[in-house]
């Protein structure tokens, strides 16, 4: 399980070879997508936008839910850059060296100062605001910094990584630097989980995770709706989700897993994590290991899990349904089927409350989902 971990930093070098699951791969799809509780009219659906990589060239596609027609956004050279943010008119793109920005409406790229060797994080943008957030290492810390895009200046830094914004845009969760904890003799590291407020340009601690000598990994921090905090850790036995049950800065332990599997199945690992933006629905892939697993929606307003019948990969929200990548050839197959690649991509709509899919479109390479 740990190697899987590991292998996870290394998804923006494995375009040029092939898509691997990787962390990077996550922050594609954990953008902000649009979402209504009721699913609207075929004909009024926004467009849904995908990353393909096809023979060293990625190109930037727009794909209409209504009836699959492609629209070409951008297109370039894979050792230019990789997609992983994309706000209107603005792309975020992580090189090899640097994160730069690409201004649709000018053609025009610039480099983020300050992003040498910089790892994008779970938020990209801020909706409202010309903010991007981004995370990089000060010596042998973490920090994430504020970054205003039209005035290109550091706004602030704060303390932590996996950057994540609240659904109403008023916080960003992060993923505290491991410290060294000695009790009455006793050394334990822990990880603290940081709260940032805007309106008062506060941070706060939610609370302290004991890492038990560092046999957990804290990986990513998220906000729901009604300030429920979702935390996901990797050990050697699982990679799954966790709600924080206190937020008032003290110690925890993470033993109530996030809408458990009903069946009691030995599915570890919850990957591919997506949410509306209101923060009221969550989307995964959740699997056994070296399983293939299948799509699972958790609708908070209404408090159910739904677990789909389809195999498939890299789930977004939007327009009150869920949009995945599957392969043709085993999306219907069984979800306890051994782990196999995928040869070739579609996009599918998922009505999770139905356990319906409805083909959209084929695409060419390998592909991933932005919003």
């Amino acid at each position: 399980m740990r190697a899987k971990i590991n292998r996870k930093k290394n998804f923006l070098v494995s375009l040029v070879s092939g898509i691997r699951r990787g962390l990077l791969l996550f922050c594609i799809l954990f953008q902000i997508p649009i979402f209504s509780v009721t699913p609207v009219p075929a004909s009024s659906l926004g467009p849904l936008f995908a990353v393909q990589e096809d023979q060293g060239i990625l190109r930037l596609v727009s794909v209409s839910p209504a009836n699959g027609k492609t629209g070409l956004i951008y297109t370039g050279a894979q050792d230019k850059g990789i997609p992983v943010f994309r706000k209107q008119n603005f792309i975020i793109f992580k090189t090899s060296k640097e994160l730069n920005l690409l201004n649709l409406s000018t053609g025009k790229t610039k480099a983020i100062k300050g992003s040498s060797d910089a790892f994008p994080g779970n938020s990209g943008f801020l909706r409202d605001k010309s903010l991007l957030l981004f995370s990089r290492k000060n010596a042998d810390r973490w920090e994430t910094v504020l970054y205003d895009y039209e005035k290109d200046k550091e706004l602030k830094s704060l303390p932590g990584s996996q950057p994540f914004v609240s659904p109403d845009q008023k916080s960003v969760l992060l993923v505290g630097n491991e410290v060294l904890y000695s009790e009455r003799g006793e050394e334990s590291f822990r990880v603290p989980i940081h709260k940032f407020h805007f309106d008062t340009n506060q941070i706060s601690t939610l609370a302290w995770i004991e890492t038990d000598h560092k046999k957990i990994q804290i990986t990513d921090v998220y906000a729901l709706a009604e300030d429920t905090v979702l935390v996901r850790i990797a050990t050697e036995k699982e990679n799954r989700l966790y709600k924080l049950q206190t937020q008032n800065g003290d110690l925890v332990k993470l033993n109530l897993p996030f809408y458990p599997s009903v069946s009691g199945a030995d599915t570890k690992e919850q990957v591919n994590i997506s949410f509306g933006p209101e923060g009221k629905i969550v989307t995964f892939t959740e699997r056994a290991e070296g399983k293939l697993g299948n799509i699972v929606v958790v609708d908070l307003k209404t408090k159910q899990r739904y677990d789909s019948s389809f195999v498939g990969c890299f789930p977004v929200v939007k327009n009150g349904l869920v949009y995945f990548l599957g392969d043709p050839d085993f999306v219907k197959a069984s979800k306890d089927q051994d782990y196999r690649s995928y040869g070739s991509y579609t996009l599918y709509e998922l009505d999770y409350r139905k356990d319906k899919i409805r083909a959209v479109a084929p695409l060419s390479g390998k592909a991933e989902l932005l919003e």
